[in-house]
């Protein structure tokens, strides 16, 4: 079973947009592997035409998109035109992101996605609503698994994805708390020692706690913002 930190194999993948593996395709980059039921049906219909909406939105994050189930290249071709006309997208215009075919459902397998009660008409399993998101190196810093039943909360991976990069930009110097925003206070890692937190994070504040242990350290949003902010422009002044 595939584990948070692990690196993903360079399967090699059928999808819309031509066959390629999966390290060539994320290269460098952010990457978001979205897994659904079934062409055809109204919630991954709807779950995909919000990717296509928010396409700019993932990609202003640098996130690579990656779409996958157990239908054909030719049903997710006849499929993408439904998509279209949910998201809003002109006939015309190129689909944003490829959608694999796993028809021997031997990625779903590799990652573990398929459901033990929905199952296609010749009684195989299909997959969850099953998404990862990778970092640049490859390895899976998310993994959120829902029922064919229930939609999930692409919100909640936006916030998670803002989470992990701002963590990454501290190389994990950082944590996020519970329900965190970008306008939220942080956490200092319980790793850094405390003689060493005001040299990393001068207005951090430790919380006393009754059982003397000091791993409450809060770092306010205003110095997290200000550095994450600094962090940014110094990498796009690098990149031009």
């Amino acid at each position: 079973m595939l584990r948070i930190g692990q690196i993903v194999a360079d399967i090699s993948l059928k999808t819309t947009a031509g066959d390629f593996g999966v390290h060539e395709y994320f290269g460098s980059s952010w990457g978001l592997l979205v897994c659904y039921v079934a062409d055809f049906s109204a919630v991954c219909t709807d779950e995909l035409s919000r990717l296509v909406k928010d396409f700019h939105e993932f990609e202003s994050r640098g996130i690579k998109i990656l779409a996958m189930s157990c239908d054909s290249i030719n049903s997710h071709t006849k499929w993408i035109e439904d998509i279209k006309k949910v998201s809003g997208l002109k006939s015309d215009e190129e689909f944003p992101f490829p959608i694999v075919s796993d028809r021997n459902r031997m990625i779903s397998l590799y990652l573990n996605v398929l459901d033990a009660k929905c199952i296609d008409e010749d009684g195989i399993p299909l997959p969850c609503r099953a998404a990862f998101v990778l970092a640049p190196d490859m390895t899976i810093q998310l993994i959120h698994f829902y029922p064919e039943n229930i939609g999930r909360n692409f919100d909640e991976i936006f916030r998670t994805i803002d989470a992990l990069q701002l963590t990454f930009k501290f190389s994990n110097d950082l944590f996020t708390p519970c329900g965190w925003k970008p306008v939220t206070d942080c956490l200092v890692s319980p790793k850094i020692p405390r003689g060493e937190i005001e040299k990393k994070f001068p207005t951090a504040t430790v919380i006393e706690l009754p059982s003397g242990k000091d791993y409450m350290r809060i770092v306010p949003k205003i110095e997290v913002n200000k550095k994450y902010d600094k962090e940014i422009i110094m990498h796009f002044n690098i990149s031009k």
